[in-house]
């Protein structure tokens, strides 16, 4: 009897390929070039659409962030094109904190002055070192942030930094911005006070009091207590 032998036939390469594989062998060189840019394109924009957004949600309430502010010609542009109004410097519950700063600072009556919503980079500034990066890190860690109130001696100095925690205040990263504020005064020698929303004034008048009698008799300033 004679023996079928049956043969099987190699399967066409379209179909021991993937679809993938099938539609790459489809396309020249060129159009695989140009497919792989337009791929790395779009994975750069949306990279910087996501930095961009970033920084949005964590630079305060400036969320606009524009190359042309760079330009002192465009920033006069902008602050033509709208109208202006005045703001409270301080708020309604601020404000006593700062008339009972101002009557310790007459009662001392050692040349104090009393300053509000003060920029940390007016005040201090890292010791000289031979570390120059270290210091305009830490500088710029302090710069742009801001402490309610600061009372300065009769050269400039600051001697007392105060901070008042009212309602809304621990909002975000306020801890971590609190911590840093006191760090910085407390290194440069000056005295940081926390104020809460139910302050007892006689015990922030006293606290004030004696640091200010302390620092007027004292050079060089004495440490924050």
């Amino acid at each position: 009897m004679a023996k079928h032998i049956l043969s099987a036939k190699p399967m066409p390469d379209s179909l021991s390929r993937t679809p993938i594989e099938n539609a790459l062998s489809r396309l020249d060189a060129t159009s695989i070039i140009a497919a792989c840019v337009i791929a790395v394109a779009v994975c750069l924009l949306l990279r910087s659409y996501f930095r961009s957004r970033r920084r949005g949600r964590t630079g305060g309430t400036a969320t606009i962030t524009d190359r042309r502010l760079g330009n002192p010609a465009e920033q006069m542009r902008f602050v033509e094109a709208v109208a202006w109004e005045t703001q409270p410097l301080l708020n309604k519950s601020e404000y006593p904190v700062l008339l009972l700063l101002e009557s310790v600072a007459r009662e001392v009556n050692g040349g104090f002055r009393v300053m509000a919503q003060t920029s940390l980079g007016e005040v201090l500034r890292p010791i000289k070192t031979l570390n120059e990066e270290a210091e305009q890190l830490a500088y710029a860690s302090i710069n742009s942030k801001r402490v309610d109130f600061v009372i300065i001696d009769r050269t400039g100095r600051a001697v007392v930094a105060v901070e008042y925690q009212g309602t809304g205040h621990y909002q975000g990263t306020a801890l971590q911005r609190d911590a840093i504020k006191r760090e910085a005064f407390q290194k440069a020698n000056v005295a940081f006070i926390e104020v809460s929303t139910k302050f007892d004034s006689a015990d922030v008048a006293r606290a004030v009091r004696s640091i200010l009698v302390r620092h007027a008799g004292s050079r060089p300033p004495l440490a924050s207590v």
